[in-house]
C-alpha cells in the first residue's frame, strides 16, 4: 500500500498521521504545508502546498482543522485533481461501516459512534467523542475532543464545535457555525452563527 499526502502540516496533521499509521493506511510520505500554516510535521517531510500539483488518484488526508479552510481544499483541491480522500476509523472506535456515507470520514481513538448514525464526507470525528442512536452528522464537520450528543440529533454540514460541547437528544443543528467549547444546547441551532456561553469564567485581583 502506498503512502498518503498531508494536506496540512500542523499539529492535526500529525496526530491525523498517526492515526492513519495505527488504522492500517500506511505512512505519510509527505505534509503539503498550506499558507500561514505553523509547521510541526518533520521538516523533511514537508513540501510547499503552492504550486504542488498531485497526480490524480494520490491517496490524501484532510489534515487541517478549519471548516472553511476545509471546504476550499475538497471544492479547489481535493475534488479539482481528482484525489483519493482517504477515511480513517481509528481501531479502538466503535463504528458501523455503514455510517461512512462519503469520502475523507475521520473517527479517531475512543470514540462510540451508535446506530442507525450516519456521518457525511470529510467530518471529524476527533477522540473520546459519542454520537447517539439514529443522528445525522452532515459532511465537513469538525467534532473537537469529548464532543459528546444523544440520540436522533441533526447536525448540518461545514461546523465547528469546540472542546466538550454537548447536543441534546432530538436538537437540530444548522449549517457553517461555530461553537464554543463547553456549550450545551438544548434547543435548535441555527446556520451561519457564532454559539457562545455567558457563563465564561473571569480571574478578577483580590483587594
Amino acid at each position: 500500500m502506498s503512502g498518503l499526502l498531508a494536506i496540512g502540516a500542523g499539529k492535526f496533521a500529525v496526530e491525523l498521521a498517526r492515526y492513519a499509521r495505527e488504522a492500517g493506511l500506511g505512512p505519510v510520505e509527505r505534509y503539503l504545508v498550506l499558507p500561514d500554516e505553523e509547521a510541526h510535521a518533520p521538516a523533511g517531510l514537508r513540501v510547499p502546498f503552492d504550486g504542488y500539483r498531485p497526480e490524480p488518484g494520490t491517496r490524501v488526508l484532510l489534515a487541517t482543522a478549519d471548516p472553511v479552510r476545509r471546504r476550499e481544499l475538497i471544492d479547489g483541491f481535493v475534488d479539482a485533481h481528482a484525489l483519493v480522500a482517504e477515511s480513517v476509523v481509528h481501531p479502538t472506535s466503535v463504528v458501523d461501516p455503514a455510517a461512512l456515507t462519503g469520502p475523507g470520514t475521520v473517527v479517531g481513538p475512543f470514540c462510540h459512534v451508535g446506530a442507525g448514525v450516519v456521518l457525511g464526507a470529510h467530518t471529524v470525528v476527533h477522540n473520546h467523542c459519542s454520537i447517539g442512536n439514529h443522528s445525522t452528522v452532515g459532511a465537513n464537520n469538525f467534532l473537537a475532543p469529548n464532543f459528546h450528543c444523544g440520540n436522533s440529533v441533526t447536525v448540518g454540514d461545514d461546523n465547528f464545535f469546540g472542546l466538550s460541547c454537548t447536543v441534546a437528544p432530538g436538537v437540530t443543528v444548522g449549517s457553517a457555525s461555530r461553537f464554543q467549547a463547553g456549550l450545551v444546547l438544548f434547543e435548535d441551532a441555527p446556520s451561519r452563527h457564532s454559539h457562545l456561553t455567558a457563563s465564561r469564567v473571569k480571574a478578577l485581583p483580590l483587594p
